[in-house]
């Protein structure tokens, strides 16, 4: 765990050695809410295995807004404009997690200027990420979005190539794109049908990603 951390970006090996050395970390079992949404955050998360989905409830139905994984940041955004937690976080595989106080945070920002600049970068990276999921749910069928969020998943695997995206169901994705489970389940079939997609339990493999991409009408 060391290039890989975009919140450090621009610092040297060593000194990200340094600086996780110094930082407490804690494992967590599939399922556990690290954070619950309108709760206070006086921590910086750090994923250093594992991943984690972000989502809300709206009118008992769960809504997906991001997975985060191995060397993505969360929690700086509330830390810094002191608000409640925006959305709930849960444990999706299990997973081990750096802690950082607020104050050790902006103890490491005074010492590292650098580190602001990332969380800048990161916040941008975030907000064109909202505007596509905006865009996605405005303008697009769902067969497209179902083609765009599995798009994402690929190019988020952490071995470049890997055209196998585990431990996703069509629920998940139906919560992520606002759309029924048998509207997923269709656009599966349809996907299928077309030798685009295999789909074994808990697994999903892309057969052919030109066909994928093509339906998935990126500009």
């Amino acid at each position: 765990m060391s290039k890989g951390i975009k919140l450090f970006d621009g610092l040297s090996d060593e000194q990200i050695k340094t600086i996780l050395n110094s930082i407490p970390s804690r494992k967590y079992k599939k399922n556990h809410i690290l954070i619950f949404e309108e709760d206070p955050i006086d921590q910086v998360y750090i994923i250093k295995s594992g991943a984690l989905k972000i989502y809300r409830a709206y009118e008992d139905k769960e809504i997906i807004l991001d997975f985060v994984r191995k060397h993505e940041v969360i929690g700086e955004v509330e830390l810094f404009s002191k608000s409640p937690a925006l959305s709930s976080v849960e444990v999706t595989e299990d997973a081990e997690i750096h802690h950082l106080s607020q104050a050790d945070f902006i103890a490491l920002i005074y010492k590292n200027k650098i580190i602001l600049e990332n969380i800048f970068r990161i916040h941008h990276q975030r907000f064109e990420t909202l505007n596509k999921q905006i865009r996605n749910l405005t303008f697009y069928s769902v067969h497209t979005r179902v083609c765009r969020v599995l798009l994402d998943f690929i190019e988020n695997n952490e071995k470049p190539n890997d055209l196998v995206i585990k431990n996703i169901n069509q629920s998940t994705i139906a919560s992520m794109i606002g759309v029924t489970r048998e509207s997923v389940s269709k656009a599966f079939k349809d996907l299928q049908d077309e030798h685009i997609l295999s789909l074994q339990p808990k697994t999903i493999t892309v057969l052919d990603m030109d066909k994928l991409q093509a339906y998935a009408n990126f500009d």
